[in-house]
Parts: structure tokens; C-alpha cells; sequence
């Protein structure tokens, strides 16, 4: 396809705005301006390409810094919410953004690679009859790509396994830390259930274990020893597998909540449909459950939001959410994409971060209850509070 075609394309899926190739952008301007003018300084060049719509700031900076642009012809498409990607990758993709609910094999037609978030599936329905032959999603789990049918198609996928763990173990602390209020009993004198050992939960035994709480611990998730059941708080950090050898959908259900001892609390930071919705609801207004911490929900975004009243903290799945988790998310799959592709491709992300470990986990769901409904949109926009 020619080039002037592909920016056609590219501008149309994109509503209008389009980070376009910036280094090719960018070498285009800078050519032209020093063929005009041999004193033409680097913001003039600069202000020219802008007002064409095609080449983010921070891209064109890139390229007026490097020495020799590179000439790729590989297109990338990007969800649009992933912000600490823009401008990223430009001096190695043409590079597309799009809103999740644009993705579609439409705007995939020229793509040759794609990077997502969990917000909803990705399969046939998207990426048959496409270039596509790498999808990355910035997440941990991988249960909204189509993993069999990417591998029918040759499809390569990557996730970011392990990026947030210890986001999500922050998370799990301060839960543990507002349930020992909540109960009047020290963390000491309390034993914690780990359903699920692997990077989060490993990351939560040694914040456990450094609480001096007793552990019992039960991986792979299907071999649900009884001693499990005398956990005074059991978490869950598994992903969510629906079929295979240890399959962990509702898991959690009516029997299993029969199982626990009176007053046991529940808290769910892996995958919303690992917990069953009505049996949660049955054995919290029973009063079986002492309580529940529901970071994960079935449905997401549309969850139930009838439970709300019945759980003591609640938040839309953001456990995993803090910067240095979606710093480490984001290395993790530009690795995995340059690496497909044969490249060299050296990244840096230029965000602070709050190295303070006191999170405020009230705060969070103080701000998700005033607006349930906004689910995607808090989620999208999520920083993490800390506090002094």
C-alpha cells in the first residue's frame, strides 16, 4: 500500500488525530525546512510538523535527537488508554492509537501488531483475516485474548505476567491491615489462606509472613486441602482458567463458602469469575462470611452493583494499578514486541514514582462508591493515593 494511502486509512480510524510514523514525519519536515533554509532551528521544524496533525511532541523530539531514522514499514496498533505508551515507539512502528471499542478488524487492517488491556476480548470477532501476527496485553491475565485461536492463526501473544505483583501484594497489606481493625485482632494472631502461589501470591506470603501471620497455602488452585478452611482470611490469586487441568472459574461457591469457618473474610484480587456473585451474596447476608474485600468482579464493567452495600471495601480491579506496575507492565511487552520483530529497541519511561509504601485503600473505595457505574472510566484514569 502506498504510504499516502495508508495515512488516509490510518487518519480515518483514527477520528481525526493520528500519531503517525513520527521518525518518518519527522525526517520528511526536516528535509524539506533545510532545503528552504539552512538556519532553520529545531523548533521551527518542530512547530511545522505539529501543525499537521501527524506526530505527537514527544515523538518528534525523539527523532530531531537521533542521529539516523529509521525506515520501518511495521504498523502497531495501541489501545489509547495505555497513556505512558504514547510517543513511546514511534522511532521503530507506524504507530496507531485507538479506543478499545474502535479495535476491530477494520481499523487492524494494515496492523501487523497490537497492544491491549483486559477490557474486553479479543479473538476471531477482531483479528481474523488481519495482519496481526502479535498481540501484547499490558495485564497479567490473559483471559480476554482468544489463546487458541491466536496459535490456530499464528498469531504470537504475550502478557505482562508478574508486573504488578507487588502492586497487588501492596493491595492485599493494606486489606489485611484494615480487616485487623475492622475484626480487633492483630495480624499476629490471625492465620491468612493463599489460594494460588504463584508471582502475586508469593509476593503476599512474604508480606504475611513479615506480619507474622500463619500461612496456609494451597497451588495449584484446584487441590483444595481442608486445612485451607481454617484460614480466618482467605485471598485468592489465581488466574482465571475455564478449562485444562485446574480449572479456577466460581472456584469459590456455595460449597466451598460451606467449608469456611463462621466469620471468615473473602478477599478477591485475582479474577472477578474465580468468585461466584450469589454465593458471595448469600454467604455475606447470612453473616456466614465476616466480611469481603472484591477488588475482581464478574461482569466487568457492568457489575452487580447490588453487592456493594454488603462488602466493607470494594474497588474496580485497580490492585494492580500503582505506576511501577504498569512501568514494569509496559517494559515487559515493548520487550516481547521488539523481540518478535527482531529489533533493537531501547525504552525509557519518564514517570516518578512514589516510592512511600503507606496506600490508602479507603480512599479508593470512598471514590469508586460515589460512582459505581463509571466502573471503565475509574479504572482508566486510576493513580494510587498515598498517604503520610
Amino acid at each position: 500500500m502506498k504510504e499516502e494511502k495508508k495515512r488516509q486509512l490510518l487518519r480515518s480510524q483514527s477520528g481525526g488525530w493520528l500519531n503517525l510514523y513520527s521518525t518518518r514525519t519527522a525526517r520528511f519536515y526536516i528535509k524539506q525546512m533545510r532545503r528552504n533554509s539552512s538556519k532553520t532551528d529545531a523548533n521551527t521544524i518542530k512547530q511545522a510538523a505539529l501543525r499537521t496533525r501527524t506526530i505527537s511532541s514527544v515523538g518528534l523530539e525523539r527523532c530531531l535527537h537521533t542521529a539516523e531514522v529509521t525506515s520501518s514499514n511495521l504498523v502497531l496498533s495501541i489501545d489509547s488508554t495505555i497513556h505512558s505508551l504514547h510517543g513511546v515507539l514511534e522511532p521503530w512502528f507506524v504507530v496507531q492509537y485507538l479506543n478499545s471499542k474502535n479495535i476491530s478488524k477494520e481499523t487492524l487492517k494494515i496492523s501487523d501488531a497490537l497492544i491491549i488491556r483486559s477490557t474486553r476480548k479479543y479473538g476471531a470477532e477482531t483479528l481474523l483475516g488481519t495482519k496481526v501476527k502479535f498481540i501484547g496485553t499490558v495485564t497479567s491475565g490473559y483471559e480476554h485474548i482468544d489463546t487458541e485461536f491466536c496459535e490456530k492463526n499464528g498469531i504470537f501473544w504475550a502478557t505482562a505476567h508478574g508486573s504488578n505483583a507487588e502492586s497487588v501484594a501492596d493491595y492485599i497489606s493494606a486489606a489485611l491491615i484494615e480487616i485487623s481493625k475492622k475484626t480487633g485482632k492483630p495480624l499476629n494472631e490471625l492465620a491468612l489462606g493463599i489460594i494460588g502461589v504463584g508471582a502475586v501470591g508469593s509476593c503476599v506470603k512474604r508480606n504475611a509472613e513479615n506480619f507474622g501471620m500463619r500461612l496456609l497455602l494451597c497451588d495449584p488452585p484446584k487441590n483444595l486441602n481442608d486445612n485451607i478452611f481454617d484460614a480466618d482470611i482467605i485471598t485468592l490469586h489465581t488466574p482465571l482458567e475455564t478449562r485444562g487441568k485446574y480449572p479456577t472459574k466460581h472456584l469459590v461457591n456455595k460449597e466451598f463458602f460451606s467449608k469456611t469457618k463462621q466469620g471468615t473474610w473473602l478477599i478477591n484480587a485475582a479474577r472477578g469469575a474465580v468468585c461466584n456473585g450469589e454465593a458471595l451474596r448469600e454467604a455475606l447476608q447470612s453473616k456466614h462470611l465476616g466480611g469481603a474485600v472484591i477488588d475482581t468482579w464478574e461482569n466487568e464493567p457492568n457489575i452487580d452493583t447490588s453487592l456493594l452495600p454488603l462488602i466493607e471495601i470494594a474497588t474496580p480491579h485497580i490492585a494492580g494499578h500503582s505506576t511501577e506496575a504498569k512501568i514494569n507492565a509496559n517494559k515487559m511487552i515493548v520487550n516481547s514486541l521488539c523481540k518478535f520483530f527482531g529489533m533493537e529497541c531501547t525504552v525509557h519511561f519518564n514517570i516518578s514514582i512514589n516510592k512511600t509504601r503507606n496506600y490508602s485503600i479507603r480512599a479508593d473505595d470512598l471514590a469508586f462508591r460515589k460512582n459505581p457505574e463509571n466502573f471503565t472510566e475509574i479504572r482508566n484514569r486510576y493513580e494510587r493515593i498515598y498517604v503520610n
